[in-house]
């Protein structure tokens, strides 16, 4: 996973490079974040070889990147809340920990191994609750599409292995410290939610034996800076 991360930080700084040589117009900026993520534990449930079963999971907590181009909308604000609009591209990457599949009885499965990541994108709208000093809190919500995709296996070759595209909304929550008029720092909670998504179950010889569904739930932390333009 650390190749993977050290790719997506230097495509993150790439991107936002980019975007800053190209000179947005005046009242735009751009903001990119990495932070920690954790998917909350699974329920995958549905008809599994003609009954209902679930595969249960837990996860690792994983990473997280985003890049998102905004603006603050001046005819939505007034002088204490200033409201911003916003389009955010992100990336998330959580490794399976356990699964305990219902049909197996209690326990654990053994030679659990594989991951879940999502890509989102997500307009939202946030509230600048403006301060005189440095510091300026921040809320918000978005809504948006997540295309996640399970690569989850257990025991002698049982895979959940699909990608699937579903509606997902979240909120948002943070704070952030002006370095200069053009600059600042951020920190912020964002949890999402992406609704019904669905994989089949494959046994080791490929044959689908069912599918599970869920709706995932994402709780992430991120550090991240702001450029206005």
């Amino acid at each position: 996973m650390s190749l993977r991360l050290s790719l997506s930080i230097t495509l993150l700084a790439l991107s936002a490079s980019a975007l800053s040589a190209q000179s947005l117009p005046q009242g735009y900026y751009i903001q990119g974040y990495i932070g920690a993520t954790q998917l909350q534990d699974t329920n995958l449930s549905g008809t599994i070889g003609g009954s209902s079963q679930s595969v249960f999971g837990d996860f690792d907590t994983g990473y997280g990147i985003g890049l998102a181009v905004g603006r603050e909308i001046p005819q939505w604000s007034n002088g204490n809340i200033g409201t911003r609009i916003e389009l955010e591209l992100s990336y998330r990457d959580n490794d399976v920990d356990s699964l305990n599949f219902t049909g197996n009885g209690g326990g654990s499965e053994v030679n659990t191994s594989g991951d879940i990541t999502s890509a989102s994108i997500f307009a939202n709208i946030l509230f600048d609750f403006k301060q005189q000093g440095k510091f300026t809190p921040y809320a918000g919500f978005g809504v948006g599409a997540q295309r996640t995709d399970f690569g989850l296996s257990y025991g002698p070759g049982v895979t959940i292995q699909d990608s699937d595209t579903s509606f997902a909304l979240q909120a948002i929550a943070g704070v952030s410290y002006d370095l200069n008029d053009a600059t600042a720092l951020t920190f912020d909670a964002r949890y999402g939610r992406a609704f019904n998504v669905s994989s089949p179950r494959l046994a080791p010889n490929g044959v689908s034996t069912g599918s599970v569904e869920d709706d995932l739930d994402n709780l992430s932390l991120n550090f991240g800076v702001r450029f206005t333009f």
